[in-house]
């Protein structure tokens, strides 16, 4: 694998972005609507740390938790320390290179193991997306993350099979000239700012 093609850079970045983010978030926005329809600011950053306990158990080749899709009982003030705890783990899964051999069974179909790092890069730069925009921190997100995940999410999410059991809304149609993460947001169904 070629380091074009190895994932783990890109798993590694979007973590370290949303580690920043969480850790901005300050005591009166945990209660306060996001993107995301189903998630407020603390479940969604719940949600986040359930992904990142998903990703670190696969990298290691565990059992994949189950039982989200967000990880709560944590409180507000606890957030920044423990999600950096179980991101920072997530990327110390993935950072031996047998991490990327084989295939890895999700509870939603069995991927090759890059794809799986890809898969929740792509997770993790998304629900920042939609942190920074709940939380006023779209200044902090890297376009380079977006550039990077765009076209990933082009191929891997079809923008003709959306609802049911695919968990994204209908594509929305935004000009060329918005931003990349605006783009991102929209062809994963979610309406940008």
């Amino acid at each position: 694998m070629t380091d074009a093609q190895d994932p783990r850079p890109l798993l590694r970045s979007s973590f370290e972005q949303s580690i920043h983010l969480v850790g901005a978030v300050v005591p009166d926005q945990f209660g306060d609507p996001t993107p995301c329809a189903d998630f407020d600011v603390r479940t969604l950053i719940g949600h986040m740390a359930f992904a990142a306990s998903r990703i670190a158990a696969a990298g290691r080749r565990g059992a994949i938790p189950d039982d989200g899709p967000a990880i709560t009982g944590v409180s507000d003030s606890d957030w920044p320390d423990v999600f950096e705890n179980m991101a920072r783990d997530a990327i110390e899964a993935w950072a031996n290179d047998a991490a990327l051999e084989g295939e890895i069974e999700l509870p939603f179909g069995t991927f090759p193991a890059a794809v799986v790092a890809m898969i929740y890069a792509q997770e993790q730069v998304t629900h920042s997306w939609d942190l920074a925009v709940a939380t006023g921190q779209v200044p902090k997100l890297d376009p380079a993350l977006a550039e990077a995940m765009l076209p990933v999410v082009q191929q891997m999410i079809p923008a003709d099979v959306r609802g049911g059991e695919m968990p994204f809304e209908a594509v929305i149609e935004v000009p060329p000239t918005a931003s990349v993460y605006d783009r991102l947001a929209a062809y994963l169904g979610r309406q940008p700012r």
